[in-house]
């Protein structure tokens, strides 16, 4: 606040001039630049947004050939675990060495898988059956391979296929291997299956990219277009990527380079477990290059034309500034009592008119002061005598304590007559006067509220004996309960005035207080006269709207208006009534506590 108060007295202090060339300065200036920067910007983003786009199209591409290499591999593998005959080759027990060459020429379907299939580089079978010779397709299983967590996760996964990028144990070489275990009929796990995929076909698929292409596999790169084989991490964590779906873009450090890095993940249909990830980087200097000379051109254009515009703006701030220093100083001169103003100011502009004017001025100046003095004389005396009424209002109030002293004198003038019933109805008139005129906003405690409503009942009952009865039934703790003052005796006091006062059987009223579902509730019945139907229509209609206008009386209205506004507009009253048998009203109040 103190800042904008500061900048507000700032601008009214500078000059004209000044003033326009900062109001150049935000109103073209500013603008410009920010257009320029606004255009600049966009134009760049137009460049990305294509180059991502291209790059996005591209790894569909790559995800499209990389699937169908690995679909290729699943499905042999589909057809090795199917096989029986494979399966019979290592369940046998084979006693020569001619009787194992034999087995292994007969049985040519991995030969031909190889032959079929250029995507696929190798096919082992790794095998616990000793009696086999190892070749390049049936290893046995030795303690190294079996200490191995590829191979215990094959066996763990129960003939699930889970692809790894792993060492093979024959040439050395690392990849893209899937691994299953393999079962006979009798489903005894007899082989761990390892279809090891050609790096060629990889290579064939990605190269040619223009940027660097990588194939990752649960995070951690199989194959790159720039570095072949390999196991490098790349830290995604460290990308700003806000949801990852099966397509997106993060932005961050791609190989120390800042790059837009484009991703398009998938899972295997028969592999669920492994995520495949098709990343294609691009570097943002390649990209913002190509729209640099762009952006300088349009850089050099908005230098100029600013420039331009502020010769402009210097030289008829210049000319507007001399006018406005010389109305000033004929202004001054006027300020200081001298009315002989020089003929020096032309044109028809506003500051001529201006100048024109201040010649009228100088004649009405001193009508305007006179009549100023009047004004504040006139003002003087109308404060001055609101206050006097203010006074006597305020010396005509009587004073409660007044009100109360008087009331406790009659009481006990009529206690030492031995008008012992006079006595008590003072003294309990002299309780609910008391209680009316002291009366606030605050709450008060039910045990208070109630006592007020026994001694204006016991009032009535004395005033009207036998014709009314009344009961009061409160079935909650009083002491602990808390509630907005003047509640429950408006309501009793209405039902006197419109109900019973004038009703020749007798009249009873009934108040009950208790709780239900988590609410307080106060039922004031009495078999009054009762409210005709459109009447009783309309204080209902009252009770629901929300019209809040202040009223003076303390009647049921403004009863259900103050509960609204205190406890909240869930809460209020509602009359039930029948004509000629009595009327209901019932408050609906937050819980005042427990029952009792």
């Amino acid at each position: 606040m103190k800042k904008t108060k500061y900048l507000s007295t700032a601008v009214k202090n500078m000059k004209i001039r000044n003033k326009l060339i900062f109001i150049y300065l935000i109103v073209v200036f500013i603008p410009v630049l920010i257009v320029g920067v606004y255009l600049t910007k966009s134009m760049t983003n137009i460049v990305i947004n294509n180059t991502i786009h291209e790059a996005s199209y591209n790894t569909d591409i790559v995800k499209y050939r990389f699937e169908e290499i690995i679909r290729i591999a699943a499905d042999v593998s589909d057809r090795i675990y199917v096989n029986q005959s494979i399966a019979n080759l290592i369940n046998h027990k084979y006693t020569s060495y001619n009787e194992i060459i034999e087995a292994y020429g007969n049985n040519t379907t991995l030969d031909e898988y190889l032959r079929s299939y250029s995507e696929i580089k190798s096919i082992r079978l790794y095998t616990d059956n000793s009696t086999m010779l190892d070749n390049s397709q049936f290893i046995y299983a030795s303690n190294d391979i079996k200490a191995k967590q590829w191979y215990k996760n094959a066996l763990e996964n129960n003939g699930k296929i889970n692809w790894i990028y792993k060492n093979d144990e024959i040439t050395g070489t690392n990849g893209l291997s899937l691994v299953r275990c393999i079962k006979d009929y009798s489903g005894n796990k007899i082989a761990v299956l390892v279809i090891n995929v050609n790096n060629s076909n990889l290579k064939s698929i990605i190269q040619g990219e223009p940027y660097e292409t990588v194939i990752s596999l649960d995070n951690n790169s199989i194959f790159s277009s720039t570095l072949g084989v390999t196991d490098k991490t790349y830290d995604i964590k460290d990308y700003n990527v806000p949801v990852r779906d099966e397509n997106y873009k993060i932005k961050g450090n791609f190989n120390d380079k800042p790059s837009y890095v484009v991703v398009n993940s998938f899972f295997s249909e028969k592999a669920l477990v492994n995520k495949f990830e098709i990343l294609m980087a691009v570097p943002i200097e390649s990209v913002t290059k190509q729209t640099m000379p762009v952006a300088i051109k349009g850089i050099v254009l908005i230098i100029v034309n600013i420039l331009i515009s502020l010769i402009l703006i210097l030289i008829f701030s210049k000319n507007l500034s001399d006018r406005i220093f010389i109305l000033k100083r004929e202004m001054h001169k006027v300020a200081s009592g001298d009315f002989n103003i020089e003929k020096t100011i032309e044109g028809k502009d506003e500051i001529g008119e201006l100048y024109n004017d201040l010649n009228i001025m100088m004649e009405s100046l001193k009508q305007l002061i006179n009549e100023v003095y009047v004004e504040r004389i006139h003002t003087e005396e109308l404060r001055t005598r609101q206050k006097e009424v203010q006074f006597k209002m305020l010396a005509s109030q009587i004073n409660p304590h007044f009100l109360y002293n008087t009331l406790e004198t009659i009481r006990m003038k009529a206690f030492c007559n031995d008008q012992i019933e006079i006595a008590n109805i003072v003294k309990m008139l002299g309780k609910i006067m008391r209680r009316n005129l002291e009366v606030t906003d605050k709450i008060v405690s039910l045990k208070s509220e109630v006592e007020l409503l026994q001694n204006y009942l016991s009032i009535q009952k004395i005033r009207f004996e036998d014709k009314i009865e009344y009961e009061c039934n409160v079935y909650l703790d009083a002491d602990k309960c808390e509630i907005l003052p003047l509640l429950i005796q408006p309501i009793v006091e209405n039902a006197f005035v419109h109900g019973l006062e004038n009703k020749k059987e007798k009249g009873k009223i009934v108040i009950n207080i208790y709780n239900n579902n988590n609410n307080s509730i106060i039922v004031v019945t009495d078999n009054g006269f009762g409210i005709p139907p459109d009447k009783l229509a309309q204080i209902n209609n009252d009770f629901a709207s929300d019209d809040n206008k202040t009223r003076r009386s303390i009647g049921i209205n403004n009863v259900n208006q103050r509960i609204k506004l205190f406890y909240g507009k869930e809460y209020g009253l509602n009359v039930d009534s029948e004509v000629d048998k009595g009327t209901k009203v019932t408050i609906l109040l937050p819980m005042l506590g427990r029952g009792e």
